[in-house]
C-alpha cells in the first residue's frame, strides 16, 4: 500500500512540475513578444519628414511633383500628420489624426482620417491607410503603396488616390 501512495505521489509531483515547466515556458514567451514589440515600435515612434508620390493606381506612375508630409508616431499607437499638398487649394485640410500598430518585423500599418473644408464647411474627409516598412537603417521608412480615399461630407466616396513614400526621422 506504501508504495502504491509513493507512485501516486511521485506522478502528482512530476505532473506539477511539468505543468509548471509549461507556465514558466509560455509566460517567457509571452514576456519576449512584448519585448520584440516594444522594440520596434520604438523604431517607429518620433517624428518623420515625409516626401510622398502621388501615383496612378492601376500603372503605378507617378502624377505630378513629390510633396512634404509630416508624421509623429506616438507610443501607444496613435498618429498625427499633416501636409504640404498644393492639391487642396482653395480647400483647407485639417491634420489627420489616426494610429498605427506594429505588422511584423519590419512592417507597421497606419490609418489616418484628415477634415476638408471650403468656407469653413466640411467637404470630405480624407483616409489615407499606408503600410510602413522599415531596413535596417532606423531612421528611414518606405511605404510602397498608400491608399487614399476621399469621402463627401453626405457620405457618398468621391475620389480614390494611391501615393508611394519615403520618410526620414527628425533628430
Amino acid at each position: 500500500m506504501k508504495s502504491h501512495l509513493k507512485s501516486k505521489i511521485c506522478k502528482a509531483s512530476f505532473t506539477l512540475l511539468a505543468a509548471l515547466v509549461c507556465v514558466l515556458t509560455f509566460a517567457q514567451t509571452a514576456s519576449a513578444q512584448i519585448e520584440d514589440w516594444d522594440f520596434a515600435a520604438r523604431r517607429l515612434e518620433g517624428s518623420w519628414t515625409v516626401q510622398v508620390t502621388l501615383r496612378d493606381c492601376g500603372s503605378g506612375a507617378a502624377l505630378g511633383k513629390p510633396f512634404l508630409s509630416m508624421l509623429t508616431f506616438a507610443r501607444g499607437g496613435t498618429l498625427l500628420e499633416t501636409t504640404s499638398s498644393p492639391a487642396f487649394f482653395p480647400a483647407v485640410r485639417g491634420p489627420g489624426h489616426g494610429v498605427w500598430s506594429h505588422a511584423n518585423h519590419h512592417q507597421f500599418k497606419a490609418v489616418s482620417i484628415a477634415f476638408i473644408t471650403m468656407n469653413g464647411l466640411l467637404v470630405r474627409t480624407q483616409t489615407i491607410s499606408q503600410t510602413i516598412e522599415m531596413g535596417n537603417n532606423p531612421d528611414t521608412f518606405t511605404t510602397p503603396s498608400a491608399s487614399v480615399v476621399f469621402v463627401a461630407a453626405d457620405g457618398s466616396p468621391t475620389v480614390n488616390a494611391c501615393a508611394s513614400a519615403t520618410g526620414k526621422r527628425i533628430e
